[in-house]
């Protein structure tokens, strides 16, 4: 994979656990409000996807 290539995806990468971070944060911010915005396997799953995205990015990193 080129640098520029490389970059890009790690970009993208980085954006989407940002992305995923915000709702994830969100959403356990309304949670003491109203308990049914995102259920509780849910917010799971995204936790799991973000730091699954981590590992993506620091194996990405590390291969450069």
């Amino acid at each position: 994979m080129s640098q520029e290539c490389r970059e890009k995806v790690l970009a993208k990468l980085t954006t989407a656990r940002y992305e995923l971070e915000d709702a994830l944060n969100l959403t356990t911010q309304v949670e003491r409000y109203d308990s049914a915005v995102l259920p509780e396997l849910t917010r799971i799953k995204l936790a799991s996807m973000i730091a699954d995205l981590n590992g993506v990015l620091h194996q990405l990193e590390a291969s450069q």
